[in-house]
């Protein structure tokens, strides 16, 4: 519930949603021409328009309880939480479709999963007494508490290792790899010991492979021409691969459980009522989504594209997580909008659509909290503890739907008191609010057609995954995953690369020259490392809201 919870209430859904609301109603201007341009396309159910409304919203000192606030808020918040709910349902319903296939079958490894069934598990017990354990957690915590107490006191620096490259290579083609950092976190190196060696080997791969195509297209000539080497076309094709590999593998099962619409299946009797009922919450949630966006104005075509797009993505993140336990998926400017307007161009959409792909993108801003491989790592410990799948259903839709509704209240609440463009500072108000409408302002004054190369690199994004899954399966010699080929240039990746470069060159020492059993007991270790610096951070946070002022946050990105 935690999990579902924390994640629609994150910086990619209900953070992103907030400042999107009144944005274009408050900062429009006659230069801009946003008025002229889509306001007539804005449905006033699912925005704030009233500027009186809006003035406490952004300058502060006010407060969301009273009758003109709570009214103008109300009914936007409210359509929203209706359809962020419905995407939930059929994601989760979609989980109990899938769980059987990739926990019992496919016998997925779900590395992330199995760090919460270690402390809570059997085994937890032995884990606090073990003295690996408490050797990585000290080592996390104890940087994590003098770095929180040298922020509060400058005079001490701070202990982070952290390091810019780009300014080392300035000339061509060195400098058309772009931004380039050496980070380290502990908690990162600790996830990396736990995925496979050959994903943290393919993650950091991958990174460099992404800044060799840069340097290739400056050596030829093609930096920057118009979007080349289409490095994010490449991912969004990764992901769509590993989606479709993934449901190529389990299509005896998916044909199985589509036939109980028709009565004849080979599915289990006890699975085949959770089965009509899930199938029965997925028709009935795209019935919703279609009605809904129909009344916001939308085409049918359009709807049917966007949001097929979404759950195909969703799906494929989820299998990544499930197989791999990846520690970062973004996917950052590849959401579905961007999809729609490559491959059609926006000179072809009608305005109305391209405002809608707009307003959605408070849910596709980027993936890094996305839920339903929270939802899906859930239904595997519930297998595991003997939860029953009902129970866990139904506490996975409460956890999303405490998680809208309370993130909604405290942001709105938080906004009036403070204001967003006073006492709450930072990139994000301001950047989750105004992206969606510069890009919507940019599609409607320089109408485009088909970007046929962007359009290629996907479909050579795709056919690459499908090469490297395929390999995977008959080599078994075979290092390279398409995992990270679709990670590879992730905003994340940029921070992670040198964690996933040192757990793996830590874990594949330890297995070449100690085996499984050595690894095997230095992994408390490195669950160390992961706990150490989530229970410190954690800390610091509480005592920030505490004390109302900033405190030092290890992931500083």
């Amino acid at each position: 519930m935690l999990s579902i919870s924390t994640g629609v209430a994150g910086t990619d859904m209900i953070q992103v949603l907030i400042p999107i609301l009144g944005h274009a109603f408050w900062f429009a201007t006659p230069e801009n021409e946003w008025e002229s341009l889509f306001f007539p396309y804005l449905p006033r159910w699912l925005t704030v328009s009233d500027k009186a409304v809006l003035k406490g919203f952004y300058e502060g000192q006010s407060t969301l309880y009273n009758i003109e606030n709570i009214k103008a808020w109300i009914v936007p918040l409210a359509s929203w939480s209706l359809l962020l709910m419905t995407l939930l349902l059929i994601m989760f319903c979609t989980n109990i479709i899938i769980k059987r296939q990739w926990i019992e079958r496919e016998r997925l490894s779900y590395p992330i999963a199995q760090i919460p069934m270690s402390i809570t598990g059997s085994e937890g017990k032995g884990l606090f007494k073990d003295k690996m354990f408490w050797t990585g957690f000290a080592i996390a915590s104890s940087i994590d508490i003098y770095n929180g107490i040298a922020y509060l006191l400058p005079t001490f620096p701070l202990f982070v290792v952290k390091y810019e490259l780009s300014h080392l290579f300035t000339s061509k083609p060195w400098n058309s790899m772009g931004w380039t950092i050496v980070a380290f976190f502990p908690f990162a190196v600790g996830l990396g010991y736990l995925i496979p060696v050959d994903l943290a080997f393919s993650c950091w791969f991958f990174f460099f492979f992404s800044k060799v195509q840069r340097m290739i297209a400056s050596v030829i000539g093609l930096h920057g021409f118009a979007g080349f080497p289409f490095i994010r076309e490449q991912s969004f094709g990764a992901y769509i691969g590993i989606c479709f590999f993934a449901v190529f593998i389990g299509r005896k099962h998916f044909k199985n459980v589509l036939q109980l619409i028709f009565g004849k299946s080979d599915v289990n009797i006890s699975d085949a009522r959770s089965y009509r009922l899930s199938i029965l919450g997925i028709i009935g949630g795209w019935l919703f989504i279609i009605a809904f966006s129909l009344y916001a104005g939308m085409s049918f075509w359009a709807i049917i594209s966007f949001f097929g797009i979404y759950f195909l993505l969703a799906l494929g993140i989820t299998r990544m997580r499930a197989e791999l336990g990846v520690p970062a998926h973004d996917l950052h400017a590849m959401d579905p909008s961007v999809v729609i307007t490559t491959a059609i161009g926006t000179r072809h959409i009608r305005p109305n659509n391209l405002t809608m792909f707009a307003l959605f993108y408070s849910f596709n801003r980027a993936y890094r909290s996305h839920p339903m491989p929270h939802s899906l790592e859930g239904f595997k410990i519930a297998h595991q503890i003997g939860i029953s799948e009902s129970r866990m259903f139904l506490a996975t839709i409460l956890g999303g739907f405490i998680g809208i509704i309370s993130a909604m209240w405290i942001l709105v609440d938080g906004f009036y008191r403070l204001g967003a463009l006073a006492k709450i500072s930072g990139y994000a108000v301001s950047a989750f609010g105004r992206e969606p409408f510069d890009r919507l302002q940019n599609w409607l004054f320089y109408p485009s057609t088909t970007n046929y190369p962007a359009v290629a690199f996907m479909g050579i994004g795709f056919v690459f995954t499908i090469l490297l899954l395929t390999l995977r399966t008959r080599l078994i010699w075979w290092n390279l995953h398409p995992l990270g080929y679709a990670l590879g240039d992730d905003y994340s990746m940029q921070w992670l690369w040198a964690s996933l470069m040192l757990s793996w060159v830590i874990k594949r020492t330890v297995l070449k020259y100690g085996g499984v059993r050595l690894y095997r007991k230095t992994i408390p270790l490195f669950v160390g490392l992961i706990l150490g610096e989530f229970v410190v951070g954690s800390f610091w946070g509480i005592i920030g809201i505490i004390l109302n002022k900033p405190m030092y946050a290890f992931k500083y990105w």
